[in-house]
């Protein structure tokens, strides 16, 4: 039986690598199937892709949809890593709530800021989580300390730890007054924690004053609050980013995790809770089971068995399966087939798909992740997930002939599941690049593009789309003669080339006078001319920003012919490309890198050492962004070279700019890059 928007939870478990996140998921999963803490499922709900096994790590959204207590948890799990953020950004979009989850003993990483400023820019409230309180010298009163200091004083501890490190037992509830220990409950302060009970408390109780303001003139009154008047309350504030409540677990001994549950399933906001579905057109969805319906696909899955599978947040309405609907990308009609709830790499079929939930449905004809699916006679469309940009690329082919077509079909499949990555085409090199993230993320897409397709892919580092071109003026003559019985093969032209400037292409005069060259003919010598630019005389790079004028020439009667003239056109650009002063082009990035500002001198240095030209450096928010002009060849490992010199603290940007002469005595150096990189095997 479908579920009603009131009762159901969106949440996503957000947080840096090593916080324990997934544990914690499979935790509640055990929970909310009956079993006791820390009995969770063999191999795991989550993380059930075979090169999660292996690696130890997640590396793409999990879900699960839970009940706890009349509620319906629908719970995403995702990456911790760097590398794979891209499907935390998506749930930010999808959830109405994001748990953090940091380790006690090191709570503030890369990863927790990113995400934190992802749920910022979304508007989602959060939920935080201090997980691994068992560990040595964990230490919750610091960690929440440092946890106000770097994302505000709205942060309040909801419950307490009844010892830490070894001496975990258990959790104090502050507004319940109940402490959980063993299974068992009591209503005493364990003894030593009532100056620390105390204390919390005032900050507590601080924090739900400021959030109401009927709650706060009894406040200042001196009048103490109904536990019903605080549940509201902290629900209230946690939907309007006022209270920020954090709670203290051990997921790997089950303490905790029952608490965060029942927050979660009493506080957390509900999808009718919060509005925040906009249509491109800038129109609000409400989450309302009355209204046309429409559903966000967010995440796309392959199932060996039941094909391909699509996630959906259902914004708006309602719809049973077999329900007709409409793309309004493509304009074509779709069909829902069976709707299910996603339980790991299970489904579980639903009667309906009502607003507010997350559904599973398979076998959609051409929906793709970041559609909209609709009625027809009410379409609406709701804006694409703003994704990191890809820093790292890999130039793919297949290893054998003939393979292809297998090769890049299994590349879009795998692209197709992880928007995150992209295959394009450098029209420069003419290689087909995927980009990611990191150099991880694309390493893990090759490895599950050959293991589930079978692809035979041959990966390497990318060519630098290098140039030449030439510095001064010069003439030269392209004759073309060829007698071996019968008609043979005559084209004479004579051209003078001379340098346009930068990104100036190419430019062809036709001078030719009384009729020493036939008009027919012209087109044949300029057509010979472009083929000779594709391969320079410096390293074979392709030619730019000449200019060629045609000035005179020959021909015969009988043995002149288009190919003739077109084989002389490029004799004749050759010999004079030769002698103009030929020089090879490199391209320059214009990078942007925002990094701590007291990392920004490494971050500089590094970047002089690349024969970088810093730019300048600007503030922006707490960070400093360093600008400069570097050439594409001394980036080709930046996003590994950078994340070692800041410890993964600074991100970076980079555009094309544009193309400088290499100085002579570096030719040789920046060419064995691309001799290099043929050599250097990626995954």
């Amino acid at each position: 039986m479908a579920v009603e928007p009131e009762t159901i939870r969106n949440v996503c478990l957000i947080g840096h690598r090593g916080s324990g996140k997934t544990m914690l998921g499979e935790e509640m999963i055990a929970l909310c199937a009956g079993r006791g803490p820390g009995e969770r499922v063999s191999g795991g709900i989550l993380d059930n892709a075979e090169e999660e096994a292996e690696r130890g790590m997640t590396l793409g959204m999990g879900i699960a949809s839970l009940e706890w207590k009349g509620r319906q948890i629908n719970l995403l799990d995702t990456p911790g890593d760097g590398g794979f953020i891209g499907d935390a950004f998506v749930a930010h979009r999808v959830a109405d709530c994001a748990v953090l989850v940091v380790h006690a003993q090191d709570p503030v990483q890369v990863v927790t800021e990113r995400v934190w400023r992802r749920g910022e820019k979304e508007g989602i409230p959060h939920v935080v989580v201090v997980n691994h309180l068992d560990r040595e010298r964990a230490d919750f009163g610091a960690v929440v300390e440092q946890l106000r200091e770097r994302f505000g004083q709205e942060i309040v501890p909801l419950n307490l730890p009844i010892g830490q490190g070894e001496d975990l037992k258990g959790i104090y509830g502050l507004l319940s007054g109940l402490a959980f220990v063993d299974g068992g409950q009591t209503s005493e302060i364990p003894s030593g924690m009532e100056a620390e009970v105390d204390e919390a408390k005032v900050r507590l109780f601080e924090a739900i004053a400021e959030s109401d303001d009927t709650l706060l003139e009894k406040y200042l009154a001196d009048e103490e609050f109904t536990t019903e008047e605080a549940f509201d309350a902290i629900k209230k504030g946690i939907a309007d980013g006022l209270i920020i409540p954090v709670v203290a677990a051990s997921a790997e001994r089950g303490i905790g995790v029952d608490r965060l549950l029942d927050v979660i399933a009493g506080s957390a906001p509900s999808p009718v809770d919060r509005s925040r579905w906009i249509s491109t057109e800038g129109d609000e969805a409400l989450c309302d089971t009355e209204a046309p319906f429409s559903a966000y696909a967010f995440k796309t899955y392959v199932d060996p068995f039941a094909g391909r599978i699509t996630a959906l947040r259902v914004v708006s309405g309602r719809c049973r399966s077999d329900e007709a609907l409409v793309n309004p990308r493509t304009g074509t009609a779709e069909r829902l087939g069976g709707v299910s709830h996603l339980y790991g790499k299970e489904r579980v079929s639903t009667d309906e798909a009502v607003a507010g939930d997350i559904i599973a449905v398979a076998k959609l004809r051409d929906v793709q992740t970041f559609d909209t699916l609709c009625r027809a006679d009410r379409t609406v469309v709701y804006p694409p997930v703003e994704l990191p940009e890809p820093t790292a690329a890999c130039a793919v082919s297949a290893e054998s002939r003939g393979e292809e077509e297998k090769v890049f079909e299994a590349l879009r499949r795998v692209a197709d599941e992880d928007p995150s990555l992209a295959l394009t085409r450098s029209e420069s090199t003419g290689e087909d690049l995927l980009r990611g993230l990191a150099p991880l993320h694309l390493e893990f897409a090759l490895e599950r593009a050959r293991r589930r397709y079978g692809a035979g892919i041959e990966a390497h580092a990318p060519k630098v789309p290098f140039e030449e071109t030439i510095t001064r003026s010069s003439s030269a003559q392209g004759r073309y003669k060829k007698q071996s019985g019968g008609r043979g093969q005559f084209g004479d032209c004579h051209i003078e080339v001379s340098p346009l400037e930068r990104g100036a292409g190419f430019e062809f005069v036709d001078e030719i006078v009384g009729g020493a060259i036939p008009r027919q003919y012209i087109p044949a010598v300029e057509k010979g001319i472009l083929e000779a630019m594709a391969e320079g005389v410096v390293a074979g790079y392709p030619v730019v920003d000449v200019r060629v004028r045609l000035y005179d020439g020959g021909f015969h009667s009988v043995d002149s012919s288009e190919m003739a003239f077109k084989v002389a056109g490029s004799m004749a650009f050759k010999n004079a490309v030769a002698d103009a002063g030929p020089v090879l082009l490199e391209p320059f990035q214009m990078v942007e890198v925002l990094s701590p500002t007291e990392l920004v001198g490494d971050v500089m240095g590094d970047l002089s050492g690349r024969r970088g030209r810093p730019l300048g450096i600007e503030q922006r928010g707490e960070r400093q962004v360093v600008r400069a002009e570097v050439p594409q060849a001394s980036l080709r490992d930046y996003a590994r070279e950078l994340r070692a010199i800041t410890g993964g603290k600074a991100n970076f940007h980079v555009e094309p700019a544009h193309y400088e002469e290499v100085p002579e005595n570096l030719v040789e150096k920046v060419l064995a890059v691309n001799a290099e990189a043929e050599k250097e095997k990626v995954g």
